[in-house]
This record gives C-alpha cells, sequence and structure tokens, in this order.
C-alpha cells in the first residue's frame, strides 16, 4: 500500500507568499515526518500544469519540496518585521511583502465577491464572475517559476488499488477536487483521507470573510461524504467534527481520529536576532490581528491596568503577526488611543530570528483566542521555555496541558485579575518559568505521522 500525499496547495503557498502560514507549516512538517518513517511507501503528487484537469494529479520530488521550502524560511529570516506603535502607523506593509502577492487571497476575494453577488445579478452572470476569478487564478499559475511543473510520473500510472490519497492541508479553492476524489475511489479504488484543522466558518462565520463561509461549506459539504478516513488535530476538532457530520447527515459513518501535532516548527533552533526588538518589560501575544483571536479584551485588560495602575508598572502589550480581516475598528480605536501612548505596540511579520529574540526576552505570552483548532502558539510559548495565560475554550488546553494557566475570553472581569496578578507576583512567574522550562515536553511531528500511518495501516 502506497500513500499518496497531495501537497499541490502547499505548494502553491510557497511559491506565492513571502513565508508559510500555520496550516501550510504543519502540512510540510506531517510531510517531511512520514517520508522520514516510511520512505519507501509515502508519496507526493501535486496538479500538473493543467490544473483544471481533475485527473492530472503527477509525482513530485520530496527533496526539491525541502529545498524549497528551506530557500523561503531563510530569505524570510533575512527581512526585517516593521514596527508600529503610537507615532508610527504605516498605512502599508512593507514593500518586501507586498511584491509576494497572495494570489489565493486575491482568487478568494474576487470569489466571495462573486458568490455574494449570486443572490442579486443573473445566475449566468454569477458564474461568469466565478469563471473569471479561476481563470485569473490559473493565469497566475502559469507565471510561477518553471521548476513548479518539473512533470513527474502521472498518479494515474503509479497508484495500484488499496493505495491512500491524503489531503492535509486546505485545497477549497479546487472547484473540481470533488471530481478529483470521485476518479480516484472509482476509477483507481484508492482511498481517500483528510485532516481537518478546524470549523471556524461553520461554528462561527461572524469571524470570517462571506467568500470564505461559502466557499468552504460547499468544499466540505461534498468531500466530506467521500472520506473514508478522517483526522483532526485536536480531540476538540474531533468531537466537533464528529457532531457536524451527525448534524449535516453527510451519509458518511466515520469515526474521526485525533493526530496528535508535533511542537512548533523548530522554532527554538532557529537563530535568533542578536540585538533586542522591544527594550521594556513586556508581554507577547503571537497571532495574526483578526477578530477571532480576541485582541480587543487585551485592549481593555491594558487600559483598566494604566487606569488602575502607575505606568511603570505596567510592561509593555506587544503583538507579533500581521493585520487580518474584521479588526479595522480595532485598529482605528487603537491609534486614536495612540496605542495606549505606546503600551501597546505590534510588530509586523517578524522573522523566525526575531520571533525566538521576542520569545527569549518576553516576561509571559497571552493567548486569549476565542476558537482554535489546536492552538500552536501556546505549545510554541511553553517550548520557548515562557509560561503562558490562555483561554479556556476549545483544543487551547489540550495545547497549554496543566503548565499553562487558563481564563474565559469573555469575561474581562476572570482576565483581569489574572493577568494582573501574573505580572505583579515576580517571584511567582519565576518559579512559574522555571517550571515550564524543566517540565515541558516537546512531542515530535513524528508522533504525528505514525498516528496517521497507524490508523491507515
Amino acid at each position: 500500500m502506497t500513500l499518496w500525499v497531495d501537497i499541490d496547495d502547499l505548494l502553491f503557498h510557497l511559491l506565492h507568499h513571502s513565508r508559510p502560514s500555520g496550516i501550510q507549516r504543519v502540512v510540510f512538517e506531517i510531510c517531511a515526518a512520514l517520508r522520514e518513517l516510511r520512505s519507501h511507501d509515502v508519496q507526493f503528487v501535486r496538479r500538473g500544469a493543467d490544473s483544471a484537469d481533475p485527473r492530472g494529479f503527477r509525482t513530485v520530488d520530496w527533496s526539491s519540496v525541502e529545498t524549497l521550502f528551506r530557500q523561503i524560511m531563510e530569505g524570510s529570516s533575512a527581512s526585517k518585521g516593521s514596527f508600529r506603535s503610537a507615532g508610527s502607523f504605516p498605512v502599508a506593509p512593507p514593500i518586501d511583502k507586498v511584491a509576494s502577492q497572495d494570489v489565493l487571497s486575491t482568487f478568494l476575494q474576487a470569489e466571495s465577491w462573486a458568490l455574494k453577488e449570486l443572490v442579486t445579478v443573473p445566475r449566468a452572470l454569477g458564474h461568469f464572475a466565478l469563471d473569471l476569478g479561476r481563470a485569473k487564478m490559473q493565469e497566475r499559475q502559469q507565471e510561477k517559476p518553471s521548476a513548479q511543473y518539473d512533470e513527474g510520473t502521472k498518479l494515474a500510472d503509479a497508484a495500484q488499488p488499496g493505495d491512500v490519497f491524503l489531503t492535509l492541508g486546505a485545497p477549497w479553492h479546487h472547484a473540481n477536487y470533488v471530481q478529483s476524489i470521485r476518479w480516484m475511489r472509482d476509477e483507481l479504488r484508492m482511498s481517500f483521507g483528510m485532516l481537518m484543522h478546524d470549523l471556524v466558518p461553520v461554528r462561527h462565520p461572524e469571524w470570517c470573510d462571506r467568500g470564505i463561509i461559502i466557499t468552504f461549506k460547499a468544499w466540505h459539504s461534498a468531500i466530506l461524504p467521500l472520506a473514508d478516513m478522517i483526522f483532526a488535530n485536536s480531540d476538540a476538532t474531533a468531537r466537533d467534527v464528529q457532531s457536524y457530520l451527525a448534524e449535516q447527515d453527510v451519509g458518511t459513518h466515520v469515526t474521526v481520529q485525533t493526530v496528535p501535532l508535533g511542537t512548533g516548527f523548530g522554532l527554538a533552533d532557529a537563530p535568533m536576532a542578536p540585538e533586542p526588538i522591544v527594550r521594556e518589560p513586556y508581554v507577547l501575544f503571537v497571532s495574526t490581528i483578526e477578530a477571532r483571536k480576541n485582541h480587543a479584551l487585551l485592549f481593555r485588560v491594558w487600559r483598566r491596568m494604566l487606569e488602575e495602575m502607575s505606568a511603570e508598572n505596567v510592561p509593555t502589550l506587544v503583538f507579533a503577526g500581521r493585520e487580518g480581516w474584521l479588526v479595522s475598528d480595532l485598529m482605528q480605536q487603537l491609534e486614536n488611543a495612540e496605542w495606549l501612548d505606546g503600551k501597546i505596540r505590534f510588530i509586523q511579520n517578524p522573522t523566525d530570528a526575531e520571533l525566538r529574540r521576542l520569545y527569549a526576552d518576553c516576561s509571559f505570552t497571552i493567548f486569549p483566542s476565542f476558537f482554535e483548532g489546536w492552538g500552536l502558539p501556546v505549545t510554541e510559548s511553553l517550548s520557548m521555555g515562557r509560561p503562558c495565560l490562555a483561554s479556556e475554550t476549545t483544543s487551547i488546553p489540550e495545547a497549554g496541558g496543566q503548565l499553562s494557566r487558563y481564563f474565559n475570553p469573555d469575561n474581562i472581569n476572570e482576565a483581569y485579575p489574572l493577568i494582573r496578578k501574573t505580572i505583579e507576583d515576580t517571584e511567582g512567574l519565576k518559579a512559574w518559568t522555571e517550571q515550564v522550562r524543566s517540565e515541558f515536553q516537546p512531542v515530535p511531528w513524528t508522533e504525528s505521522a505514525k498516528a496517521i500511518l497507524k490508523f491507515i495501516s
């Protein structure tokens, strides 16, 4: 039995972004671990030059993917994250970030517009808009570096009955993915497995772009009935997906299997920026700024601390990440408040070297997200020897275990005293930090791969 892993969306992301996102890093690490454990019967595939062909999957040499990933990570490490705080309000991302235009996001925005307009424009015109968006994406794909189109062996010629086709990423932008899976199951007699990262667009659509909601629901309603095996990145996600399957009556009786995620992405082994990025004491929040991540709660907490405490006793709050969607009001509020006179700072798009430095120099980290599929920043913080105050919701307590401390992300009256106590109890924080450093046990990515291989076998 051969395991065929679809890495098309991983390659697409690597070729059109300045650095991989969380899902792409998870996919890369699991793929690398699968290859390490079973190099003889794990193969990787992507779509051929004609991305519109649902049968066009071809093999990819994994070493070339690793080389591309390393080149991108080394390149992103050379760039500098931009800084934002009181008195410094850039109106656009850095030039080097703009140059790597996110083609997928551009397409999804166009598709979002088209899907929303379907309710008010003639059906034919709506479909024309969708077709135009997909055609534009295919044009961009044809402009990719030629190395991506080195044609490997056709999946149709190499796969055998009983083989498994595994999707680890998020290929929702492929309108013909259902056709591909049906072809593999019906004609090639392969089994199909997929990894679910979360159900945010379904469970909390208020935190998502409308186009993403429609695309996500439509794609999953068509794909899930075809799945012979479904994996999830946490017990919480597994329960959520299992409930969703029953609620939607998708016609499958598959039991969702949890795959333990590895710890971080090798940040502890990355080079560290030589100079401090923030020189005063600070608390770190690593995340894209978006509504779901709940930055607004911390804005309120820090404003209250500044009202009740001397400013010199209130550490700086550092947001590290990028600006996402549905936060224009929050960003305007922060600017109107002059980022609480510099007590809140925003490090945009930090490199791995800068991120490692931020972890090394912070007092502790905080993660107040409303909803997560896992909670990678929590385990990353612990792996870097830094305690984490985190939300008690969804999968986050799984990620943080007994070494993190938790609060209700909807309740400022619960979050505020816990955060303030952690800041003021310096001896307690020191003891907690030592406990994290001595007791945290990282999970290797090979454990993720083993869980998948065990179930498939």
